[in-house]
């Protein structure tokens, strides 16, 4: 059965949807990124070209929609250095992180005149761009949007589906339980990151890093998140400490920070991180595409989608 309502059809909530998403691209190239953005033209979804960094955001309310960010990777890099660093612009961990970020602000933005429609948007999930097809039937008159910006072009498809159901799932048939053992000294965190991820993973919790490898002693994770806050700054250094030890010299390891800057989170990578996640602003569902991608393994977005009435 269909979310939409008898009163409306996919083509009248993706036209009444349009304007704000529209509107809100341009603020946010002129506002935060400090360029100019204009749009070109609007094609249907399946004309519009593809470049090889996409986000989505799912869209709840009278139907059940999609917005999707697609943007070449030579506009983020240039986003990245005018906006946070340009020592950052080449770092794929931080490219990646960003075209969520932009999505983000693109959603903040257009919020603000979606909300009297009844229209709720959920938080930004990677996606790889070759799915983007399977979001939008072609029968529910999907539009997208190809801007010009001041830093290079940026495409954004919205439109209704129908009853869509979780955007992004992940491969359930994987039949080896990864083990990753957190390591945080708060209590309340460590038990608030074993929620979210003991139904997937085999999980384990330490509160520093000596009796994280006690335990690695007796069972080596194949993860390691770890905290790298402190009252006393920044514990970056642990990262070495534990890609130097032979018991986890070859386990991959996510820091987690509160700390959005630059400095802590470049460290980590130099001494062996392979990304970060940013305990302030996360969801489930960017914490464990971080995990799968370190695992070499890639999130995938569902391609059942139900029929439009």
């Amino acid at each position: 059965m269909s979310l939409i309502p008898a009163t409306h059809t996919t083509e009248t909530l993706t036209k009444r949807f349009s304007d704000p998403v529209i509107n809100s691209v341009v603020d946010v190239f002129k506002y935060f990124v400090g360029t100019t953005a204009e749009l070109a033209k609007i094609v249907p979804v399946h004309e519009a070209p593809r470049f090889e960094k996409s986000s989505a955001i799912e869209v709840n309310g009278p139907g059940k929609g999609i917005v999707v960010i697609n943007v070449p990777t030579e506009l983020v890099s240039k986003a990245v250095s005018l906006l946070i660093d340009e020592s950052l612009a080449d770092d794929e961990h931080v490219l990646t992180d960003f075209v969520c970020e932009l999505s983000n602000m693109i959603a903040g933005q257009a919020k603000k005149a979606v909300d009297h429609m009844g229209f709720l948007l959920g938080h930004p999930t990677v996606i790889e761009t070759e799915s983007i097809n399977t979001l939008y039937p072609p029968e529910a008159g999907s539009q997208c949007g190809i801007f010009n910006t001041g830093i290079g072009p940026i495409i954004v498809h919205f439109g209704f589906v129908g009853q869509l159901g979780e955007i992004v799932d992940y491969d359930e048939e994987q039949v080896d339980k990864k083990r990753i053992l957190i390591i945080d000294s708060d209590e309340m965190d460590r038990a608030l990151f074993e929620g979210l991820l003991h139904e997937r993973y085999t999980v384990e919790s330490a509160a520093s890093v000596e009796e994280a490898f006690m335990d690695a002693a007796l069972n080596t994770p194949d993860l390691i998140l770890l905290d790298i806050d402190s009252p006393d700054g920044n514990h970056a250094e642990s990262v070495k400490y534990i890609k130097q030890s032979p018991l986890t010299s070859d386990v991959e390891v996510l820091v987690m920070t509160a700390n959005r800057s630059t400095t802590s989170i470049i460290q980590s990578f130099n001494h062996g991180a392979s990304d970060y996640i940013l305990k302030s602003d996360f969801t489930k569902q960017i914490l464990v595409g971080k995990i799968e991608r370190a695992f070499g393994r890639t999130p995938v977005v569902k391609e059942e989608v139900a029929s439009v009435n």
